[in-house]
């Protein structure tokens, strides 16, 4: 029976993954929760599930390059993740495999959570161009920075927040600090209103519209990741982060504003293939809001190495409903 996650596990115990038959794989511990106080888990741990049970369905030499597919549901913190690999294709070049992540029901049966189509590629031998996006601004070298735990305790020092404001975000979003070393980018809108929680605080970027503001840190995992599979899964996990809230941190608006706010679709690809990705390594993550519409918003996380090489991008699609009788804000 699958163990309660615990934040005092490191992230390979957390993502460690037991064989119930072939390509059939489940979680040794229950995922945790953050960003919803109900019992409902990070949808990392769904993501990160269904990409390491993809990678142990390939031979090896093939790398995940793309991860497409959609949320059904949310995943529950009480029960463990079981991840179901289908092989779509295998050729000496490429490789598919359609991934879905479900949960057993109190009446025992299967809930599927989340379906992915996952595709690897093996590495060429060359590239006959190499080049990729940059950043949208020159933001603020880690070197320089606080970590997130000292830019918040300031905001409380200064008198900008409260004790009760800080030890909530704590417990809502305490789950990453065991796993990465973070360094918020002072320029963008997190370190400035505690993610948004702090919905009245004032920010730099009030005079941009939503789709130029942005959000950006500095991350490393904190524990060794010693293969390219951890290392895979592991920036995985992450780069699913707030993407479904930006508009409201963007727009001083909070979860109290609103009906629902959650991802419903996700791609995810990668842009170095996996034994050249190294989260203990310092990345920048930087992520925007394009579309608020039907409902809905769009936003992208893009991450890119120390040398400014773009590694992986993630875009998604959410659901972001206003409470009943709400006039429009976005």
């Amino acid at each position: 029976m699958a163990k309660p996650a615990a934040k005092s596990l490191s992230f390979i115990e957390q993502l460690s993954l037991k064989p119930l038959s072939k390509d059939v794989y489940e979680t040794l511990h229950h995922p945790s929760k953050m960003g919803n106080p109900a019992n409902i888990a990070y949808g990392g741990y769904a993501l990160a599930t269904a990409c390491k049970s993809a990678y142990l369905s390939v031979p090896s030499g093939y790398h995940l390059y793309s991860m497409l597919g959609h949320y059904l549901g949310p995943a529950y913190a009480d029960r463990p993740l079981r991840a179901n690999v289908r092989t779509i294709r295998q050729t000496r070049t490429f490789a598919t495999r359609q991934v879905e992540v479900s949960q057993k029901r109190d009446d025992g049966e299967d809930r599927v959570c989340l379906v992915a189509i996952a595709d690897f590629h093996i590495k060429e031998p060359a590239s006959l161009l190499e080049f990729s996006k940059p950043p949208s601004m020159q933001y603020s070298h880690y070197a320089n920075l606080p970590s997130q735990q000292e830019v918040h305790q300031k905001l409380l020092d200064d008198g900008k927040i409260t004790q009760a404001m800080l030890d909530a975000h704590a417990k809502t979003f305490g789950l990453l600090r065991h796993l990465y070393d973070q360094r918020p980018c002072p320029e963008t809108v997190f370190p400035q209103n505690l993610f948004g929680m702090a919905k009245d605080l004032p920010t730099t970027q009030d005079h941009l519209p939503t789709t130029s503001k942005t959000n950006a840190d500095w991350f490393r995992c904190i524990e060794p990741l010693p293969t390219p599979i951890d290392n895979m899964a592991n920036l995985t996990f992450l780069i699913d982060g707030a993407i479904a809230f930006l508009p409201l941190s963007f727009n001083h608006l909070w979860f109290d504003d609103i009906g629902a706010c959650s991802s419903l679709d996700f791609a995810l690809r990668f842009f170095k293939s996996g034994d050249e990705v190294d989260v203990e390594k310092w990345h920048l993550r930087e992520m925007k809001s394009s579309v608020g519409s039907e409902a809905r918003s769009y936003g992208e996380a893009w991450v890119w190495d120390e040398n400014g090489r773009a590694v992986a991008c993630m875009s998604q699609q959410s659901i972001l409903r206003p409470k009943a009788g709400a006039k429009e804000k976005l």
